[in-house]
C-alpha cells in the first residue's frame, strides 16, 4: 500500500507543481507606482487565477542595483508574497547579452561564468530580503535562441552552463531554476525539439516563448515548433511593430487575452504571460 501511495505521490506532485505565472520585466519608469496601485494590480491578478508573479530581472545592467530602485522593488516583491502570490525571482540581466553571446567558444565560456557569478550575487541579496520560503524559484533572465547555439559545442555549453547555475543557485535556496528559449525558424522543429530537450538535461526548466508577438513565424509554423517538449509556455500578450526602427508593442486584443486566461493550464506545464504590462490588471499602472 505504501509503495502505491508514493507511486501516486510522484505522478501527482509534478503536475500539482505547475503555475499559472505573469512576468513582470521591471523598468526604472515604474518607480512611481505606488503600494496601493501594486496592491490592486496583484488583487486584480489574483481574480483572473493567477498564481504567480515571474520577475524578468531584478537587476538590469546598473539598474535596480542599488539605491531607492532597488528598495522600490524589493518593497514591490514583499507586498507580492504577502498578498498571497508565489514569486519567481528573475536574477541579473546583461542588456549586451544578445552582442556577447557571439564571441569564440574559449572567451564565451568564461562570459558565462562571470554571468552565473552575478545571478548568485543577486540570489543571495534576495534570500536576504525576503527569505528562502518566500521564494518559489530562480528564473535566468538570458534567453536562448534557435540561432547562436545550433552547433553541438555551443549547445553543450549552454547545458554545461546552465548546469553550474542551476547547482550554485541551489547553494544559495533550492529552489527550481527555469530559463526561456525563443524561435526564429533558425532550426528546424525537430531541431529545435531536441535542442530544448537537451537544455532540459541540466536540470534547469525550460520555458519556450510561443512566438505571437514577435510575429517572426506565422501561426501554422509556430506550432510545428511548440511541439516541443518543455516545462512551460510563455504566451505572448503584446503585438510587435514591425515597422519600427526599436522594439515597440501594444497589447494583444482583448478577446485574444480573455480567452487564454479563461483556458484551463495543462497539467504539469507551466504557463507564464508575457508580460503583465499588456495585461488589463496593469493598465493605467505600468506605462507601455
Amino acid at each position: 500500500m505504501k509503495k502505491i501511495l508514493l507511486t501516486t505521490l510522484l505522478l501527482v506532485t509534478p503536475l500539482a507543481n505547475a503555475m499559472n505565472a505573469v512576468m513582470y520585466q521591471p523598468q526604472l519608469r515604474d518607480t512611481t507606482v505606488s503600494d496601493a496601485q501594486w496592491q490592486s494590480v496583484l488583487n486584480k491578478l489574483k481574480g483572473q487565477g493567477i498564481d504567480t508573479l515571474v520577475l524578468q530581472w531584478t537587476r538590469y545592467d546598473d539598474a535596480f542595483r542599488e539605491g531607492e530602485s532597488r528598495a522600490w522593488l524589493e518593497h514591490k516583491a514583499q507586498l507580492t508574497t504577502a498578498n498571497g502570490l508565489k514569486l519567481v525571482i528573475g536574477l541579473a540581466a546583461d542588456g549586451q547579452f544578445f552582442e556577447r553571446q557571439k564571441q569564440p567558444l574559449p572567451a564565451l565560456e568564461n562570459y558565462l561564468n562571470l554571468l552565473r557569478a552575478d545571478d548568485v550575487s543577486v540570489a543571495k541579496r534576495w534570500v536576504e530580503v525576503l527569505g528562502k520560503n518566500a521564494i518559489a524559484g530562480w528564473y535566468i533572465s538570458s534567453e536562448l535562441d534557435d540561432r547562436r547555439w545550433r552547433e553541438p559545442q555551443m549547445q553543450q555549453a549552454a547545458q554545461d552552463w546552465l548546469n553550474k547555475t542551476r547547482l550554485s543557485l541551489a547553494a544559495v535556496a533550492d529552489k527550481p531554476v527555469a530559463v526561456s528559449s525563443f524561435f526564429a525558424g533558425n532550426m528546424t522543429p525537430d531541431s529545435y525539439s531536441k535542442w530544448v530537450t537537451t537544455l532540459s538535461q541540466s536540470g534547469v526548466k525550460v520555458w519556450v516563448q510561443d512566438g505571437a508577438g514577435t510575429q517572426m513565424l506565422n501561426e501554422a509554423e509556430r506550432s510545428l515548433y511548440l511541439k516541443a517538449s518543455s516545462a512551460g509556455k510563455v504566451i505572448e500578450l503584446f503585438r510587435q511593430d514591425k515597422q519600427a526602427k526599436t522594439f515597440k508593442a501594444t497589447p494583444a486584443p482583448a478577446q485574444y487575452q480573455e480567452k487564454w486566461l479563461a483556458t484551463p493550464v495543462p497539467p504539469g506545464q507551466d504557463r507564464i504571460y508575457f508580460s503583465l504590462r499588456y495585461m488589463n490588471a496593469a493598465s493605467g499602472v505600468l506605462a507601455l
